[in-house]
């Protein structure tokens, strides 16, 4: 039995104990009254209490639990508990919520989605390692998430480009004849100043650290032409007569 945890009371309690599997009835009592209203549900091992008709739950811990917390953000702590406990608790908590839809969809409505509900699944079932087809499962739906986040980044840079959206600030360049490329950057802006056609070529990324974000091999190239003046321009007038014959003027 779990009363070795209430060192105060547990002689009583042995002593009251009838069934040892039955667990306790846990009563709040207000200060300076002798009114006692049952007010949550103690398993035997006294691991965890829930309190009926919610999806609460309240856990054993030890101080050095709280010590070695981890600060997850500015007003949020992580504190790691006995799986043992964890169990316990949604035990518990299910057996209280049983055909409870209402209170069934509040909890599966506050668990963490995309990226971060993936990350802590794949943390859990890796402390019992699962079938390998379920791992393949959740780590192609952290490339299919990754893959939608670039997608929809990519969308905004494009938007920004075109001119749907602000960028925030004036950009440092014209951007009035812009086309797309496909190979060595992300875009090409043309813009005349006087006779002088002058070339931008824009690589747009996306950074989720707050350091710089790397070139690949061919948009480190084109950088480095562009910077040393070894851009060549070659205009080509191809075109096709009546005949069909092809022709290409340089």
């Amino acid at each position: 039995m779990g009363i070795e945890r209430f060192p105060l009371s547990k002689k009583r309690l042995k002593k009251a104990i009838v069934k040892k599997t039955a667990g306790f009835n846990v009563q709040l009592t207000p200060v300076g009254t002798r009114t006692h209203v049952r007010s949550a549900n103690l398993d035997p091992d006294c691991l965890a209490f829930t309190v009926p008709k919610t999806t609460h739950a309240y856990v054993f811990v030890e101080r050095e639990d709280l010590e070695e917390r981890i600060q997850t953000s500015d007003t949020e702590s992580s504190i790691t508990i006995s799986e043992e406990t964890a169990i316990r608790a949604i035990e518990m908590i299910d057996a209280e919520i049983a055909g409870d839809k209402r209170l069934i969809s509040r909890w599966r409505t506050k668990l963490a989605t995309g990226f971060a509900g993936v990350r802590i699944r794949l943390k859990r079932i890796s402390r019992n390692p699962p079938k390998s087809n379920e791992v393949k499962k959740l780590e192609a739906e952290i490339r299919r998430l990754k893959d939608q986040a670039n997608k929809e980044a990519g969308t905004v840079i494009e938007m920004q480009i075109a001119g749907l959206i602000p960028m925030g600030e004036k950009p440092p360049i014209p951007l009035k004849h812009v086309v797309q490329m496909h190979y060595g950057c992300d875009w090409l802006s043309m813009a005349w100043k006087g006779p002088q056609l002058h070339l931008f070529w824009i690589e747009s990324n996306l950074t989720r650290t707050p350091s710089l974000p790397p070139l690949t091999r061919n948009e480190q190239r084109l950088r480095n032409a562009s910077q040393n003046d070894l851009i060549f321009n070659h205009h080509c007038h191809h075109w096709v007569d009546m005949e069909g014959n092809i022709h290409w003027d340089l």
